[in-house]
């Protein structure tokens, strides 16, 4: 029976990823405007809708965000001894995509079948952090400086905010506008899945060794430091389980926006990102075996 609900919760996220691959093979179009879409409207929306149905506590902030971050630093870490002992320094991309997962595209419907609308807020807030460091951190990665900037001209920031500090002070919005929420937020998860679908088709196999090696670090080794973050600091329940997940996540797109964006081993990037999502097949199958 486990195995069969976890069938239930995967199958659907795959198949929607599996959709856009195939759009892609016989429909070319832009994914700019509806990245811009997700960016500035959906996303935000998601964001403040699945913070008004789930009472925060600062705690729960707190811990989640702390995890998101060790586990990226943690990633790096392994990144820069891996690079180390290989001679190969100079691919400064190779970062990105083990540093950040995919938080968005694939943690939010997984946790939403598996857990429940409890579990999407919990991811949400994983997600917020993951954004703010790929904004920051990640952008200092690829370009050398300039991330602060580039995380203000992004709404996220700011929905997250609003969103939290309602929470916190028990501020309840009006129904109409709770419901506008909703709908919109409700776009996010369908759109997303489609998006990393289409643009995995047109993403190559570059550094098979190096790519495989960044696809072991990503899920395994976050996985890995997840683990010893909640057992360390002794994180159970829902925030534990979320926090697991989402660290064995494979490698987001939007590595490869950026990667792209400042000519860092652009090729490299979408390599480990197309791979990572392949392997994911198999591994998050098992990983939510592990924790449901």
């Amino acid at each position: 029976m486990a195995i069969l609900k976890v069938l239930s919760v995967v199958f659907p996220v795959f198949c929607i990823i599996g959709l856009g691959y195939i759009f892609a093979r016989f429909r070319k179009i832009s994914l700019e405007p509806i990245i811009d879409i997700l960016l500035y409207l959906t996303i935000p929306a998601l964001v403040i809708s699945s913070l008004s149905h789930k009472r925060l506590v600062i705690d729960d902030l707190a811990v989640v965000a702390f995890s998101a971050t060790i586990v990226v630093l943690g990633t790096g870490l392994m990144a820069w001894i891996y690079l180390k002992l290989i001679g190969r320094q100079d691919l400064r991309g190779f970062y990105l995509p083990v540093m950040f997962m995919n938080s968005g595209n694939m943690s939010f419907p997984l946790a939403l079948l598996a857990f429940g609308p409890e579990g999407l807020a919990v991811a949400v807030l994983y997600y917020i952090a993951i954004s703010l460091l790929v904004y920051s951190l990640g952008i200092y990665v690829a370009k050398g400086r300039g991330g602060i900037s580039e995380m203000f001209k992004l709404p996220l920031i700011y929905a997250a905010v609003i969103a939290v500090a309602l929470n916190l002070a028990e501020v309840k919005l009006p129904a109409a506008l709770i419901n506008t929420f909703d709908m919109l937020g409700a776009a996010t998860i369908p759109i997303m899945q489609v998006s990393l679908g289409y643009r995995l088709y047109s993403a190559r196999l570059a550094f098979p060794a190096i790519s495989l090696a960044g696809s072991a670090i990503r899920i395994g080794g976050g996985m890995a430091i997840a683990w010893g973050v909640v057992t360390l600091f002794g994180i159970d329940g829902l925030n534990q389980k979320i926090i697991l997940l989402s660290s064995g996540m494979p490698a987001a797109v939007i590595n490869f926006v950026v990667s792209h964006r400042y000519n860092v081993n652009s090729d490299l990037v979408a390599s480990t990102v197309a791979l990572s999502t392949f392997i994911s097949i198999f591994t998050t199958p098992l990983l939510l075996l592990w924790i449901m």
